[in-house]
């Protein structure tokens, strides 16, 4: 591992810092449905790395910003009256490149939503482990991949142990939301508690799409 200086070191921590604060925006923003700001203020906005964002769930990826634009603000359904969301960033654990460029960070989210099923309102809780790669571009750090495996969801009014634990696709409130990603694959499966993606970040001296939170640092992923 490189050993950096004090000065190095002193920045390293405001940078991770800046990273996070990147990412509790993203969190407010989302729960403010101002999605298009999102995209627009804290996403990538050079053309080679809006050509690889991607933004994934249990069921696959969204690739690219415009198939993710698509997804999360074209079909956003928490607008309607009645509808909310809240997903916060917590227990971050975060991890910057030696080169300063990128950074990988982890963490657990337990949220709610209100959401229409069925043509009814019905409001869900939700246990998430999230990720992110952030890369800098100028001086700011933007999102580059975003992944959210939903470990489960539960309506408010039931019991979870009366839960199904697998449900289909085409029942789960939350994959027929997230829709048909421009990039299927079975991206994280919960039926045997704890899944090892994505892992916690670790020191690394650059970014490499391996061990990433694009599908490319997918364990499953076979081009």
């Amino acid at each position: 591992m490189k050993q950096f200086t004090s000065e190095e070191r002193i920045r390293r921590v405001w940078d991770k810092e800046e990273a996070k604060a990147v990412l509790c925006r993203h969190a407010y923003f989302e729960a403010a449905d101002r999605r298009a700001d999102s995209l627009d203020q804290l996403w990538v906005q050079q053309p080679e790395h809006q050509a690889t964002a991607s933004y994934g769930k249990n069921w696959g990826y969204y690739v690219g910003m415009d198939a993710i634009r698509g997804y999360y603000v074209d079909r956003d359904p928490f607008g309607a009256p009645g509808t909310n969301i809240c997903h916060p960033v917590a227990t971050i654990c975060i991890e910057e490149a030696e080169d300063g460029q990128s950074c990988q960070a982890m963490w657990y989210n337990a949220s709610y939503e209100t959401r229409m099923v069925d043509g009814k309102l019905t409001p869900l809780w939700m246990a998430e482990k999230c990720s992110a790669d952030l890369v800098k571009e100028g001086d700011e750090w933007k999102i580059w991949h975003l992944f959210i495996g939903v470990d489960m969801q539960c309506e408010a009014s039931c019991a979870f142990g009366d839960q199904k634990v697998d449900l289909p696709a085409a029942e789960n409130p939350v994959a027929v939301e997230f829709g048909t990603p421009n990039l299927r694959m079975d991206a994280y499966i919960t039926r045997y508690n704890y899944y090892p993606y994505p892992a916690i970040p670790a020191a690394y001296e650059t970014f490499r799409d391996e061990g990433s939170s694009g599908p490319k640092g997918n364990p499953k992923y076979q081009g």
